[in-house]
């Protein structure tokens, strides 16, 4: 046992020859009781060392010279211009970050899709759903004429939709609005546009209650559907007539002798309910009614424009006053189908050109009694086709058309559509002539012309 303490408590150190030598460790009891000298710590003597710094020294300015009176403007005036381009440029970034959190104008609106799987309402539950959205319109001026008319709210701020023609006959004309609450304001006459018979008032003083537009593509043969506006007084409560569409788009000549795609129904649209609604049965509006657009009148045919048209034309009326998207061949002309082309010996269907226009692309290319036979690649067998063609359309847009010249001979050519900005009815001149019609020239109707011209645009 002692052995093995003596073993632990001593270290091999190697000698200066290699070997080895074993040395007594001391215990931890042994150091502690060992006398150790304490020595102390002595201050070191030396001096610092600092780096030395090379220097130049600053003298005074001594011969300082004040700025010439030029310089002065000078310097005062480009300060300003810095200051100014600086602030310029702060501007112009501000501003566009201020311009990109702008809202979009309530004017624009959205066609809603059909519900899917939802019972249509009763006559009763849309006309709750959609009367705030109706309103009465007296037309009027100071030399006492005036009409009666309906219309839509078309957003909340007021905006209003209705039709062209219902100050047709009563220049410099100001406008009542009588709205479901009994409340009644003045409206202001923003855009209107003959060609389709839209027309956009505005009225302010709150928020109103816009309707639900539905997509009119949507619509099918014998949907039921009900038409409501206030054709015996504008200031009485709107009133309701339920029928069926008839037609989902059936191309009028209107009065005013321009060629309109409209849908057909028999619920009946009187006089005064100009400007209303035609509505489906889930309670969005489909068509704005027109007693005027129809030349012949019939027992149980009422016809409304789109929604799809009303939407692309009320949103320029808005924002540029007038429509300027639509297109345009500029050519008046007769249609010829097989019946027509055997009496009358022509050896091919199509348009018949009359006319065209100077600033129609086709203006010297193409001349009277050519027959254009194709448009597109499309065999032009009624003007039907070509009015859906152009109707699609754009200004701007172009497309290709196939004539068959007077000596028979075949030529394509490419024409850019120009735009078809239409007139309003509206006239400031409260001496001004009235009149229902618009003016425009077209092909004799009793040899089945028409005017291609200004043909109806749709979205």
């Amino acid at each position: 046992m002692d052995d093995f303490i003596n073993n632990e408590n001593t270290e091999k150190n190697e000698t200066a020859d290699g070997g080895f030598k074993e040395e007594e460790s001391r215990t931890e009891e042994q150091a502690g009781t060992a006398d150790t000298p304490f020595t102390q710590p002595q201050p070191v003597n030396q001096e610092p060392v600092y780096n030395k710094i090379n220097y130049t020294e600053v003298k005074p300015i001594t011969d300082y010279k004040p700025m010439s009176k030029g310089l002065r403007v000078f310097a005062a005036a480009m300060a300003g211009v810095i200051l100014l381009t600086a602030a310029s440029v702060t501007g112009y970034f501000l501003g566009r970050n201020k311009s990109s959190y702008t809202s979009k104008s309530k004017a624009n609106i959205s066609l809603a899709a059909k519900p899917a799987n939802t019972d249509e309402m009763t006559a009763a539950q849309v006309y709750d759903k959609v009367n705030d959205s109706i309103v009465g319109i007296t037309v009027y001026n100071t030399a006492g004429n005036g009409s009666q008319a309906s219309g839509v709210f078309y957003s909340e701020d007021g905006y209003i939709v209705t039709n062209d023609h219902i100050y047709s006959e009563v220049p410099a004309a100001k406008f009542k609005i009588y709205t479901s609450d009994g409340k009644q304001y003045d409206a202001k006459y923003v855009a209107g546009d003959k060609i389709s018979d839209l027309a956009i008032l505005k009225i302010d003083g709150g928020s109103f209650t816009p309707a639900v537009f539905g997509d009119s593509e949507q619509i099918v043969y014998g949907e039921n559907v009900v038409a409501i506006g206030r054709p015996s007084d504008a200031t009485e409560a709107s009133s309701i007539t339920k029928g069926i569409i008839s037609s989902v788009a059936r191309r009028v000549k209107t009065t005013t002798s321009y060629s309109a795609k409209l849908i057909q129904t028999d619920s009946a649209i009187n006089p005064g309910s100009s400007g209303g609604a035609l509505v489906n049965m889930y309670g969005q509006v489909v068509g704005i009614t027109s007693s005027k657009l129809a030349g012949v009148s019939y027992d149980a045919v009422g016809y409304a424009i789109p929604t799809k048209t009303m939407k692309r034309i009320c949103s320029e009326l808005i924002k540029q006053g007038k429509v300027v998207s639509r297109a345009k061949l500029g050519i008046t002309y007769t249609a010829i189908n097989s019946v027509t082309a055997e009496i009358g010996g022509y050896s091919h269907e199509g348009l018949y050109v009359a006319s065209v226009s100077e600033d129609s692309d086709l203006y010297g290319k193409i001349g009277e009694g050519d027959i254009i036979t194709g448009i597109n690649g499309t065999e032009v067998t009624s003007d039907d086709i070509v009015l859906d063609i152009i109707d699609n359309c754009s200004a701007g847009d172009k497309i290709s058309v196939t004539v068959v010249t007077k000596s028979g001979a075949e030529k394509n050519f490419e024409a850019a559509l120009k735009a078809n900005i239409g007139e309003s009815s509206y006239s400031t001149d409260i001496n001004a002539a009235t009149s229902g019609s618009s003016g425009n020239s077209s092909s004799d109707s009793s040899s089945g012309g028409g005017t291609f011209n200004f043909p109806f645009g749709e979205y």
